[in-house]
């Protein structure tokens, strides 16, 4: 998945003094939609990585600094993982929608 490089290649580098982090999950989610894999960027990923927790979003990241293939597949699938509870967090909003709850 080219947004779970995206982000890890920006992570790894961190170009700037700060939020390195932050401009990482936004350039996957800027990923996600110019992929097309979410075109009405309604897929918000951080809230999967957020869900997931620090400690796997590290532990995977560590794995893909290792450079590894099993360390890189490991960063995947982590990432893969979060837009799949992003997209889970999106069908909820829109069923509360739906029934008038929000």
């Amino acid at each position: 998945m080219t947004a779970a490089v995206v982000h890890g290649e920006l992570l790894a580098l961190r170009p700037f003094t700060s939020y390195n982090g932050l401009v990482a999950r936004a350039a996957e989610r800027i990923a996600l939609v110019g992929s097309g894999l979410d075109p009405k960027a309604i897929c918000p990923a951080e809230v999967g990585h957020a869900e997931q927790g620090r400690a796997a979003y590290l532990a995977a990241f560590e794995g893909y600094l290792s450079g590894t293939p099993d360390g890189v597949g490991a960063w995947i699938a982590h990432c893969g993982r979060s837009v799949e509870l992003g997209v889970r967090e999106s069908t909820a909003v829109c069923e509360a929608l739906q029934r008038g709850a929000a």
